[in-house]
């Protein structure tokens, strides 16, 4: 280590560069392997030249905290504390019948909160999403103006936000496809990582074959060998053509509709599950995986701009079934039906007319 602080003040000095050794300008982070904790190897003091240089347990480097264990967890709760400042600093001032729309909430989420989520995603999200679960169930419950949770894959379409692993292999696979593209120390790194189906990130190759199938199948899209279609450890990248790696933006957004239909279609029985407020099933599980569509609901969103936030949230209320609204008009409908049981409120657990679920309504 020393060794190589010399030579980086001499070459500082050659060009007549002065290194700034001061906190969070110049720091040394020592990362050990996992599950160690032997300080005994690590020098006492390293300097460059004359200046001190001081150790820490984690450095920012351009805008992502890098930890001595490599686990992410400080960079992770950054980012989480400055998404949920931002997000009630722009929802404050909106409630359930009043502010900002359900369409123009999941804009601002989209750009604002994502984005800050996404950076970087490459090198620590996929090991970090847990982090982020509480802070996108709230926000999916402002802007579907919910009044109690409902199935997660049903909260993400009424939101028009796609899961946050879908949005995470997206951003992946854009960024190795751009590496490969690129021809230089990038791509020769990516096809080693390809060679070492062991390594950490080898994650990333696979989705990005995963990827490169899929536009295989579409009418316009670059063909792969049909024996390489059944398994991604059969396709080679470094024998495919540049052209191959590059993509447009409707195409990674039709794939990122795909792999949210796929994981739509794996929740088909979580979102059918038993409701006592559901009066008959009007399709079969075989039916509603047919008319999965993610793709036309970002096109054409339940919720229009132009609709107020009051008439949002009471169209929201009968799509998913699961406000106090809803649950009074279901009442209706079962007390009037006098052969059908009327449940209790799956909130207060008393009957819809009782005094006690107005109060708490």
């Amino acid at each position: 280590m020393a060794i190589v602080l010399d030579y980086i003040h001499n070459w500082c000095r050659k060009w007549r560069l002065a290194v700034n050794c001061d906190r969070n300008k110049t720091e040394i982070v020592i990362i050990r392997p996992r599950g160690s904790s032997d300080d005994s190897a690590s020098p006492q003091q390293l300097k460059i030249g004359n200046k001190v240089v001081s150790f820490a347990k984690n450095s920012k480097v351009l805008g992502v905290y890098i930890d001595s264990n490599l686990n992410f967890m400080t960079h992770a709760a950054d980012v989480l504390k400055r998404c949920w400042f931002n997000w009630n600093t722009l929802t404050s001032m909106t409630g359930r019948l009043t502010g900002i729309n359900s369409s123009g909430l999941s804009l601002l989420f989209r750009t604002v909160i994502l984005t800050k989520i996404l950076y970087a995603a490459p090198v620590w999200l996929r090991q970090r999403t847990d982090f982020f679960g509480d802070l996108l169930s709230r926000a999916r419950l402002k802007i579907t103006g919910g009044q109690v949770h409902i199935a997660k894959p049903l909260s993400e379409l009424l939101a028009c936000v796609p899961p946050i692993d879908v949005l995470v292999e997206t951003v992946v696979t854009k960024f190795v496809l751009k590496g490969l593209a690129a021809k230089d120390n990038i791509s020769a790194k990516l096809l080693q990582i390809e060679a070492e189906q062991n390594h950490v990130f080898f994650w990333q190759i696979a989705a990005t074959k995963r990827y490169l199938v899929w536009k295989s199948t579409q009418l316009d899209g670059v063909q792969i060998q049909d024996s390489n279609r059944d398994s991604i450890r059969t396709i080679n990248l470094g024998s495919l053509e540049p052209d191959t790696f590059l993509y447009s933006k409707e195409e990674m957004r039709q794939y990122t509709c795909s792999l949210w239909d796929r994981s739509l279609k794996s929740s088909i029985n979580h979102l059918t599950r038993d409701d006592p407020f559901s009066i008959l099933p009007i399709h079969s599980q075989e039916e509603l995986a047919n008319l999965i569509n993610s793709e036309a609901t970002l096109d054409f969103p339940i919720i229009p701009r132009n609709m107020s936030r009051q008439n949002s949230s009471q169209v929201l209320d009968f799509v998913h079934g699961r406000s106090l609204r809803f649950q009074d008009f279901s009442f209706s409908y079962l007390r009037y039906e006098r052969s059908l049981t009327v449940p209790n409120c799956l909130e207060c657990g008393q009957l819809p007319d009782s005094t006690f679920h107005k109060l708490f309504e």
